[in-house]
């Protein structure tokens, strides 16, 4: 084991927030743009694009991360990184959802 590795496996736990923080930022600030350029379509198709990409990304992350722990010995410390990436992950998946459906529902340049 290096030395790095449980500071790796702490920060694989906080992949779905951070994935979370990049799919708010990329929502938003869409739509700062697509007003600015009169575009409000051009938000939506972002918005669509990104919440695609990030819940893509949260599901791929959950599935390597199970794989590994089946393959290596899981110690006490290893599964509840694991345990605590998965909640982290369905958060973040709940924290897309949300911010995608009021991206979506309210119509952009109010």
């Amino acid at each position: 084991m290096s030395a790095n590795t449980p500071l790796r496996r702490a920060g694989a736990a906080l992949f779905g927030p951070v994935v979370w923080a990049g799919h708010f930022l990329v929502s938003y600030a869409s739509e700062v743009l697509a007003c600015h350029q009169a575009a409000p379509r051009l938000h939506d198709l972002v918005v669509a694009i990104a919440t695609l990409a990030a819940i893509l990304a949260i599901v791929w992350h959950r599935v390597g991360t199970g794989r590994h722990l089946r393959r290596a010995e899981a110690d006490g410390a290893q599964h509840f990184l694991w345990r605590l990436g998965a909640a982290l992950d369905g958060l973040g998946l709940i924290g897309i959802g949300w911010a995608a459906l009021a991206a979506m529902l309210v119509s952009a340049c109010r």
